[in-house]
């Protein structure tokens, strides 16, 4: 009885180590940052028929921030000139996060909101 209860510890240590290891590279990866995000906007952009569900949450979140623009926070409303489209917004949040890469590290829904008010700001 005591081999059995030894050998579920032993299977349980080495179950937790194994855990620990794979999900120690997951861990690292910010799924919200830019670093994460920019490549799927780029892929959002150049084939919008092909993408994952993270090309699709770039393309979500530029439709919302274009959505909100006034209603955003002072310092950070966007007024999308009449006839722009969200392709052109696309492509000014992917110009800026590529213009900033010091700045990758940061939440991604910031740098496109950032993005979007530094081009289109409210009068």
């Amino acid at each position: 009885m005591a081999d059995g209860i030894e050998s579920m510890r032993t299977f349980a240590g080495a179950l937790f180590v194994f855990f620990i290891l794979t999900s120690i590279g997951k861990a690292d990866q910010d799924f919200g940052s830019g670093n994460f995000m920019l490549p799927h906007c780029q892929h959002f952009m150049t084939d919008n028929y092909r993408f994952d569900v993270w090309d699709g949450d770039c393309g979500g979140t530029i439709d919302t921030l274009l959505f909100l623009g006034k209603a955003l926070p002072d310092g950070f409303k966007v007024c999308r000139p009449k006839g722009a489209t969200g392709s052109q917004a696309g492509r000014i949040v992917v110009l800026y996060m590529q213009s900033h890469p010091q700045d990758l590290h940061q939440p991604f829904r910031a740098l496109a909101m950032i993005a979007l008010h530094e081009a289109w700001p409210c009068p």
